[in-house]
């Protein structure tokens, strides 16, 4: 039994149809992955926002901790003590959930100093130490993974300075 002209159209019609629609529901499913994917990526950034706004906050009472305690007196009496051991473990705790966050600190005496990672603050002139080397940080830098959270505010070394 051959197939009539009119057959083989209808057929070639019908066959045109299901690409048609096989080629439409591919697109829809390759369209439905790439919104997965940028919801995963957005949710993540979100994520990623939401713990460095979080992690800022929790620098600033780490600052805070620090500011205090270089202020503590030479002598202290047992209680005091106590009190003290209380404090630094409470700060300890704070900087634990910054490392649990994925953060670190930087910014040490001794490093020379850096514009895409510390703000200077101040200088001084010390002849010992190199030119544009940190003498002194007023506060830790902080970065979670490569993107700096908070630079170092430091005081730098400056042997070309003229004075005023």
């Amino acid at each position: 039994m051959t197939m009539s002209d009119e057959e083989k159209i209808e057929e070639h019609s019908a066959c045109q149809k299901c690409e048609e629609y096989l080629t439409g529901w591919k697109r829809a499913l390759a369209d439905y992955d790439n919104l997965k994917k940028d919801l995963a990526k957005e949710r993540a950034a979100i994520r990623d926002g939401t713990k460095e706004m979080l992690a800022y906050d929790l620098i600033e009472s780490v600052d805070h901790f620090d500011q205090a305690l270089k202020h503590k007196p030479e002598s202290l009496s047992p209680e005091t003590e106590k009190w003290l051991a209380g404090i630094l473990h409470v700060r300890q705790g704070l900087e634990v959930v910054l490392k649990n966050l994925g953060l670190e600190s930087f910014g040490e005496t001794a490093e020379m100093f850096d514009s895409k990672q510390c703000e200077a603050v101040g200088e001084k002139t010390d002849e010992s130490a190199l030119d544009n080397q940190i003498l002194q940080v007023v506060h830790r830098g902080w970065r979670m993974g490569e993107r700096i959270v908070r630079p170092a505010k430091v005081i730098i070394n400056s042997l070309n300075s003229k004075p005023l």
